[in-house]
């Protein structure tokens, strides 16, 4: 098995070695770093509050993905959030169009 620290871009978020990342970090009684509410145990898979983990600096923005300092507990569904937010930012930047400046002037 691959230690923890050695980033398997095939298998990504859904292996055994990142389950154990989730568990060492989302701990009962860990506290969401979005919403500051309790992280919930023992729910349904893929639960809004259940357990996940994000990456402070995503890693598209050059994180690192499995360094315990790019890692903190989060709701699922506040994580979903967050990446939607980011991706919303990200696209409005995109489609940003600077107009041309004028030559008229204000009567």
């Amino acid at each position: 098995m691959p230690p923890l620290d050695e980033w398997d871009p095939k298998r990504g978020r859904s292996g055994r070695p990142w389950q154990r990342l989730v568990k060492r970090h989302c701990i009962p009684g860990a506290v969401c770093a979005w919403c500051n509410e309790e992280i919930l145990f023992g729910l349904r898979p893929r639960h809004p509050l259940g357990p996940s983990l994000d990456h402070i600096t995503a890693l598209i923005d050059g994180g690192h993905p499995t360094a315990a300092w790019n890692l903190q507990p989060m709701h699922l569904g506040c994580n979903v959030k967050k990446e939607n937010q980011r991706r919303r930012l990200v696209k409005a930047r995109a489609h940003r169009v600077e107009r041309p400046r004028t030559k008229l002037r204000p009567r």
